[in-house]
């Protein structure tokens, strides 16, 4: 990416169009260009700093050097004006750093303290995040895709304006990185009809093998474990990558402990303390990996686990359902696993099934029909442990 510095730089692009490579790129090209040039890539969960962070290495680029954008607020705010504010749990005021910082930016009217901030999955940023950008950074490049925001409606067409009205645009020619049926199924939940078939026309990869999503709708609670874990096992066996994704932390910290009681120790998002210390989380051990969908996004695996979709789940998550559901979808390359208590799955999952079905791209089970899991002859419980 040999795009100039001397004006912002918007890069969009949807899943798997290569945003985060280009930003990594982008970030060793600009440190190269002049000694002692500051670079700082930016992003906006833990999750997917700690994963960009494991890939570093390879271009030669600082694992420090990549930060979310709240703990990169934290610091300015601890350098310029002092310690950060707390909420009345004790926690860091996040919104009230970023208000503090960019008053104290307007007002002390200090050279950037950056020489470039490259932002990646940037639409969960407001206003005030890139008046904070401009102010700090000589230039900024973000990557960009509204049909990603989870935490905010973000309107692609002002995101320019934001960063000063100047910002020359790339669009990261589309070669979707995921088979048709998971195409289909992400399309789903794409509620404006041109923007789907847009989305439709990205996909590049081909079927290589008939895996069609499958829908579970479990008869109970133990039921929906039962099918997940048969489920898991067999995408182990396969030695694929696995993300399983839930709308809520307190499902992600029931499911982890569930998995480890059964044998399987995934890597589980950890949690981050008063003093906003963390474990990194490993994505070098090969473990499956539980997250919430808002910290996947950014990743990608072979297969994509998703159960614990009932609307009362979806609402407690406190985003765009439909948003949230596309996100945790196309984490997908290959193949696409959903559940819910059956009568209570959401009602955006089963219309995206039925309309699967029909095609027969999609598979809708539950107790009485789902077939024993393929692969698992002669496969012992054991040859799974300590995974």
């Amino acid at each position: 990416m040999r795009a100039p510095a001397s004006a912002p730089l918007v890069l969009r692009g949807g899943p798997g169009s290569g945003k985060t490579v280009v930003i990594l790129h982008r970030a060793r090209q600009l440190r190269d260009s002049a000694p002692g040039f500051r670079v700082r890539v930016l992003v906006y969960t833990n999750v997917l700093r700690d994963f960009i962070r494991s890939a570093v290495a390879d271009l030669d680029l600082d694992p420090e050097s990549v930060l979310t954008f709240d703990h990169w607020c934290r610091l300015e705010h601890q350098r310029l004006i002092g310690p950060p504010p707390l909420d009345d749990k004790g926690f860091p005021d996040f919104l009230r750093i970023r208000r503090d910082l960019l008053a104290a930016l307007r007002r002390l009217k200090a050279p950037p303290s950056l020489d470039a901030a490259l932002v990646d999955e940037g639409q969960d940023l407001d206003d005030t995040c890139y008046a904070l950008l401009r102010l700090a950074a000589g230039h900024v490049t973000v990557a960009f895709d509204s049909r990603q925001a989870i935490y905010r409606d973000a309107a692609g067409d002002d995101l320019p304006s934001s960063l000063g009205g100047r910002a020359a645009e790339i669009d990261l020619a589309s070669t979707y990185r995921a088979c048709p049926f998971v195409v289909d199924l992400a399309c789903g939940f794409i509620e404006d009809p041109t923007q789907r078939e847009v989305f439709r026309s990205q996909a590049a990869t081909e079927q290589e093998e008939r895996q069609t999503p499958l829908l579970y709708r479990a008869s109970d609670d133990g039921d929906e474990r039962r099918r997940l874990l048969e489920v898991l096992r067999e995408r182990l066996h396969r030695n694929e990558r696995v993300g399983i994704l839930f709308p809520t932390l307190r499902q992600v910290q029931d499911y982890a402990g569930f998995l480890r009681t059964e044998g399987i120790m995934a890597a589980k998002q950890p949690e981050t303390d008063r003093q906003g210390r963390r474990p990194t989380l490993d994505f070098a051990a090969g473990r499956p990996v539980v997250l919430t969908f808002h910290s996947a996004k950014g990743l990608t695996f072979d297969s994509v686990l998703i159960p614990g979709l009932s609307s009362n789940a979806l609402r407690a998550a406190r985003g765009s359902a439909g948003r949230m559901l596309f996100v945790a979808v196309t984490r997908a390359t290959r193949w696409v696993y959903m559940s819910g208590p059956d009568g209570r799955t959401d009602d955006r999952v089963n219309a995206a099934f039925t309309a699967l079905v029909s095609r027969r791209r999609g598979t809708i089970q539950s107790r009485a029909d789902a077939p024993p899991t393929p692969g698992r002859e002669g496969l012992r419980p054991d040859d799974l442990r300590d995974i």
